[in-house]
């Protein structure tokens, strides 16, 4: 048997063996393509419009208010440089109140079901679980999927190249054969797509496995020239220890700093600090919220207001800065639109090539068993043809 056939086997029996998986996160893949834009879109209705005289209610009053809807006390509080925008304020367990950013009137209490609907399939995609729920034995399936996605690429790019470099013998492997829906054409499609789609696949299972894998998230910083930094554990909080409502107004000039700090800002983030806390914490983004080199941390201290750091992307050590892009190059939202596209077309290559390949494999094997029936019909007839 030919090293080329050895591979051929090794890359059909991997391919069964984890195609499921790999369709799996396919189609979860797909649907997290465009969830920017489709919540964006679904709460379009909620945007106001505010006049430029109109004194606005201040965040703290805000804060004040969604805390007494029995929701618990919030957790953050994101406001848009658009006015436009309702600020959103989050709270535990997923829930996610919209409120007129200027007059501080609830919009809606259901935002966070669309929001919470992605965020579970999310943790399909990412845990093979649901929100609130992790089960390792999966987790650790999917991801030895996805390596063995990884080697089935490599293999099949081995096995697409032509045995012949000429035209002829190249362009079977580059354009697809659009007649009927025999093993022919399945064979072309498989082929064709894999080739024309193995870059963006190779990039997004390679992107993936950096966040599934301690070790590939080793080497991504070792290849940056860094240490990998220690994890910090952490810890639960108790309901104790949040800052209480009373003391929300503390937070006011600090808001208004932060607003200050960065002219250019286009979303600002508040973590709702703990009520021992010395310091606040902001994220603060220049952008759409798709590409970390526009966002930026700033701490605050809680009494003075002085700045404690203000660390921008550029700030961040090479292998902090790559391990950021890395997932924002996962999803496409580095390149925009165009990027999120790039990765649901590649997602749904990704499914082709699992339901091509399948269906070769059925195909491979119904002939191999019908080859075997006619041997034993054979095998049988012969005696009686020897006795006559």
């Amino acid at each position: 048997m030919t090293a080329r056939r050895v591979l051929f086997w090794l890359h059909l029996t991997t391919g069964i063996i984890v195609g499921s998986v790999v369709a799996f996160l396919a189609v979860t893949g797909c649907i997290l393509a465009f969830q920017p834009q489709i919540i964006g879109w679904s709460e379009h209705r909620l945007r106001t419009s505010t006049a430029q005289t109109q004194t606005c209610t201040a965040p703290s009053e805000i804060l004040t208010t969604t805390a007494g809807l029995g929701y618990g006390q919030p957790l953050s509080w994101t406001s848009y440089a658009n006015p436009h925008r309702p600020d959103e304020i989050a709270f535990p367990k997923g829930r996610l109140l919209l409120v007129d950013a200027c007059s501080g009137r609830l919009l809606d209490t259901n935002a966070g079901r669309l929001r919470g609907f992605f965020d579970e399939v999310h943790d399909l995609h990412r845990y093979v679980a649901l929100v609130g729920t992790r089960n390792e034995g999966l987790r650790s399936i999917k991801n030895a999927c996805v390596l063995a996605f990884v080697f089935l690429l490599l293999s099949g790019l081995i096995l697409w190249l032509p045995r012949q470099w000429t035209w002829k013998h190249t362009r079977v492997g580059l354009v697809p054969k659009w007649k009927g829906f025999g093993r022919a054409s399945e064979w072309s499609l498989h082929t064709v797509a894999g080739f024309w789609l193995f870059l963006p696949l190779v990039t997004i299972s390679l992107t993936g496995l950096i966040m599934a894998y301690a070790w590939a998230n080793g080497l991504l910083y070792r290849a940056a020239g860094d240490t990998l930094p220690s994890v910090r554990a952490e810890r639960e909080l108790k309901t104790s220890e949040v800052l209480p409502v009373s003391r929300y107004k503390e937070l006011d000039p600090l808001i208004a700093k932060a607003a200050m700090q960065d002219p250019s800002w286009t979303s600002l983030t508040l973590r709702v600090p703990l009520a021992k806390g010395k310091d606040i914490a902001f994220s603060i983004d220049e952008g759409e919220g798709g590409d970390p080199r526009t966002k930026s941390q700033l701490t605050l201290a809680r009494k003075s207001a002085e700045v404690l750091k203000w660390a921008h992307y550029q700030d961040n050590t090479r292998g902090r800065r790559w391990r950021l892009l890395a997932h924002f190059i996962h999803t496409g939202e580095l390149f925009g639109l165009t990027g999120q596209m790039v990765a649901f077309f590649t997602a749904l290559g990704a499914l082709l090539l699992v339901v091509t390949g399948f269906s070769l494999s059925i195909r491979r094997w119904l002939a191999w068993r019908s080859r075997k029936r006619r041997a034993v019909r054979t095998a049988h007839r012969a005696p009686d043809a020897v006795a006559v």
